[in-house]
């Protein structure tokens, strides 16, 4: 490896420059409504501090400054430009991809193109890594929690059966899961029991945040959105978790943000995910024919041995050698083998 000292790292989003991407602390951190976005790039500049790198947001470093590596999030013909207008070598950028196809379609349809131009990638995506091993490293998107609060958490009284926190999105493209977080709310809001809480973006607003052209769902469901994520998890006894898609390796932050909260998962896994999370941890939403037989079974399963064994089955995996794959320490050291390839 050539030796790195500085980097220099485009996170994406405005808000997220003047080093708040790397502070677990700064407005941005507080917006996401508890979501640990910054958490793990706090973690990443600290490891990499040990290191001897040092790696800001670009806007911190002056014109002239040496920088001997890009880190930057998703391909896109902006980031190109970007690098044009600034005279940026692309063998000099080390790029995340992990926004599924559904999310960032550019990346991965045109991937063949631009991917010799670039020593490595970083990716939750196994099929990737095992098409281009000499290419890609393979890391998940890690959720740290703070195990101090457990007890809180899991003494919380119960408010409701069900929640589901995502937004209202669309995607016409094959694999999204857009249209059935709207069909398990219209499913719930048509029972009339008022078993589902709803919270996130998109929902009963003409602002519907969406990817290509959608309709806003309206629903007396919708709650509003969740200030503490962590905090309206742990009320609720179960948590649907239906992420944009479930391409082999993806896992997002909801089944291990309820499985911290004491709230039990009701899960849409990908492919591979009995290689990283034990069965026994969440309900399987694929194991039941419709909403209805799943609901019967929810509704039987509360306040039951069976229930806490999934609580207790779900925090003994996430304090276990088993999830390091989604642990900061480890997504710092996958992203350090990255930047070992991109500058080797």
């Amino acid at each position: 490896m050539s030796f790195v000292k500085k980097i220099a790292f485009d996170p994406g989003y405005s808000q997220m420059l003047g080093n708040q991407i790397f502070d677990s602390h700064s407005k941005f951190a507080k917006s996401m409504g508890g979501l640990p976005v910054a958490d793990r790039y706090e973690g990443l500049k600290n490891f990499l501090s040990g290191k001897g790198i040092e790696i800001n947001t670009y806007d911190l470093y002056k014109k002239g400054d040496k920088i001997d590596l890009w880190i930057m999030m998703e391909p896109s013909p902006q980031k190109y430009f970007l690098m044009l207008k600034r005279g940026i070598c692309p063998k000099k950028v080390l790029f995340f991809i992990l926004e599924p196809d559904i999310v960032n379609p550019w990346a991965w349809k045109y991937l063949k193109l631009y991917m010799p131009f670039h020593k490595a990638f970083l990716s939750w995506s196994s099929d990737l890594v095992k098409r281009y091993p000499g290419k890609f490293v393979e890391l998940k998107v890690p959720i740290p929690f703070d195990k101090s609060k457990y007890p809180h958490y899991k003494e919380k009284i119960k408010k409701n059966l069900c929640v589901l926190m995502q937004s209202n999105k669309f995607s016409n493209i094959k694999g999204e899961l857009y249209s059935l977080r709207r069909e398990i709310v219209r499913f719930y809001e048509k029972r009339g029991d008022g078993l589902l809480d709803l919270y996130g973006l998109g929902w009963n607003t003409e602002n519907t945040r969406h990817l290509g052209k959608s309709k806003p769902l309206y629903t007396t469901l919708y709650k509003g959105f969740a200030e503490d994520k962590w905090e309206t998890f742990s009320e609720y006894w179960f948590a649907f978790c239906i992420q944009n898609s479930i391409p082999s390796g993806d896992f997002e932050y909801d089944p291990f943000m309820a499985m911290a909260t004491g709230t039990v998962p009701i899960y849409l896994p990908p492919p591979n995910a009995d290689k990283y999370v034990p069965k026994d941890t969440y309900i399987n939403y694929n194991d039941f024919e419709n909403l209805e037989e799943l609901t019967k079974y929810l509704m039987s399963l509360k306040k039951t041995p069976e229930y806490e064994k999934y609580r207790e089955s779900g925090w003994k995996y996430i304090n276990s050698a088993r999830y390091r794959p989604f642990t900061v320490e480890e997504f710092s050291e996958k992203v350090y083998e990255g930047i070992i390839k991109a500058t080797s």
